[in-house]
């Protein structure tokens, strides 16, 4: 689905050169559970948003669905990240003057009829509880509730990977396990890749495949001997 090879990132400070990624090779598979740890600072985000084709490499070739991505071509970018990417943060980046119904609308295609975006959002909404607050304004919700509108938005044109980076570092432990809940159902249900960028060891151990990146390197790599 995503394939990373030989991918370097640098960037430039008052300092010089920072490489941030040196070398990385990394291959996202249909339906795979992979989670990423390493310590801040390592690179983490930064090969997320490689991988979610929000930031261009140094150097090194992006693939998808094996055709090699041109990141010269924003609006092809633009496709590509609207129809099978879903995209969810550590805080949820919501639209702060529109109520939550019309921030799971936005990002879905103009082709589509109001009635439809609708009733795929309240659909979407009640599967994570929230039915209720669909014309509530964000700025009411919690923590909790803002992220699962963040979930619900990602999942709004069916994408065929979910990019995390860190979706519940802002939260509470209860409201942490309701979201790793609903990303790992949201998985079985839709048969979606889920990729976590995460600090928290107990969610790093549940990945199929467990990356540890320091350094910009892939230090090393662990499969899970049973799937969750």
């Amino acid at each position: 689905m995503i394939r990373l090879k030989d991918i370097h990132k640098t960037f430039i400070d008052g300092e010089g050169e920072n490489k941030i990624l040196q070398g990385i090779d990394l291959t996202i598979n249909g339906h795979e559970f992979i989670t990423i740890m390493g310590p801040s600072g390592c690179g983490k985000s930064t090969l997320l948003n490689i991988a979610a084709l929000l930031t261009e490499p140094t150097s090194g070739s992006v693939y998808f669905d094996d055709k090699l991505v041109n990141f010269k071509k924003e609006k092809n970018l633009e496709q590509l990240r609207r129809e099978k990417i879903g995209l969810i943060f550590q805080n949820a980046n919501l639209i702060q003057c529109l109520n939550v119904l019309d921030n799971i609308i936005l990002p879905m295609s103009s082709k589509l009829s109001y009635k439809v975006k609708k009733n795929t959002a309240l659909e979407l909404l009640d599967l994570v509880g929230i039915s209720n607050k669909s014309k509530n304004n964000v700025k009411s919700l919690s923590g909790g509730e803002a992220q699962r509108v963040a979930i619900v938005r990602a999942l709004v044109n069916n994408p065929q990977v979910l990019l995390c980076d860190e979706p519940t570092g802002a939260l509470d432990a209860d409201n942490s396990g309701m979201v790793m809940d609903l990303l790992l159902e949201t998985r079985r249900r839709t048969g979606c890749a889920l990729v976590i960028v995460t600090h928290d060891k107990e969610i790093g151990e549940m990945g199929e495949r467990k990356i540890v990146l320091n350094g910009g390197e892939i230090l090393g790599v662990e499969n899970s001997v049973q799937a969750i």
